[in-house]
């Protein structure tokens, strides 16, 4: 059997202590940390890899955002390739938009449970742009506030896809929406035609169904994104009614991305 490859990261921020942390938490994962730096000036100074995909983890939560903001710029400058995800304390809407334009492809806060921050990191590596909960909040100031930056253009189209997502799922059936809830728990598709009584064969049919809706490619993300949009509660009844449809909760809340998530794996 042959053994996934770790993902190459490097940490850099003025705390020893949150970089130690992370380190422990990401060596436990498919995370292999190569580099901890309390800035990228000091980084730089080391051999990192140009062959494979590099993480950087960067925490921007200090008193000086904008210093941080621009390490994330210079990083890329030299790694244009890496993927870089900002953690902060706290989920700002211009904190957001100055990471993104520096180059970060996610932006976490540290209110993180474990699987939720790794799950979240994968996906950024997967190629996919990762933000909290709060995010629609964040696309309308965006657009009406930045309209004619270059780098806001790119955003109010992650906006309009993200509207387009929240229209798909309003056409979910209620056994849909059940579905994606315990993938979320992590079931598999026998213990899920188990709890809702349905052919197992059938809960795959739904499966592809609610991934080609919510315009995901398995269901990792299809449990990432339904927590990302407040899927945090089961639906009511069973999912027995195939018909009935349901619309998503909106939640507003900057950590609901990142609370724990049980079982989720």
């Amino acid at each position: 059997m042959m053994t996934r490859q770790s993902f190459i990261t490097v940490l850099v921020g003025p705390s020893e202590l949150l970089r130690e942390g992370l380190s422990r938490i990401l060596d436990a994962a498919n995370f292999r940390i190569l580099f901890s730096a309390a800035c990228v000036h000091d980084l730089l100074q080391k051999p990192l890899p140009q062959h494979r995909p590099i993480l950087l983890i960067i925490d921007v939560g200090g008193i000086d955002a904008d210093a941080e903001f621009a390490q994330i710029a210079d990083f890329k400058a030299i790694y244009p390739t890496c993927h870089v995800v900002a953690l902060a304390d706290y989920c700002r809407t211009t904190d957001i938009v100055s990471a993104l334009r520096a180059g970060a492809d996610g932006y976490l806060t540290k209110a993180a449970a474990y699987d939720t921050f790794v799950k979240a990191l994968e996906l950024v590596m997967l190629g996919q742009m990762v933000l909290p909960a709060e995010t629609s909040t964040f696309l309308q100031d965006v657009r009406h506030g930045l309209k004619h930056d270059t780098v806001t253009d790119e955003l109010t189209h992650e906006a309009f896809k993200v509207e387009d997502e929240d229209r798909e799922l309003v056409i979910l059936s209620n056994r849909e929406r059940c579905i994606l809830w315990r993938l979320i728990e992590g079931e598999s598709n026998k213990a899920i035609a188990r709890e809702i009584n349905i052919a197992e064969a059938t809960v795959k049919v739904h499966v592809k169904a609610i991934l080609r809706k919510i315009r995901v490619r398995n269901r990792t993300q299809a449990a990432v994104w339904a927590m990302n949009h407040g899927m945090l509660t089961p639906p009511s009844g069973n999912g027995s009614s195939g018909n009935e449809k349901m619309a998503t909760q909106q939640s507003h809340h900057p950590q609901d991305l990142l609370e724990a998530q049980k079982g989720y794996h």
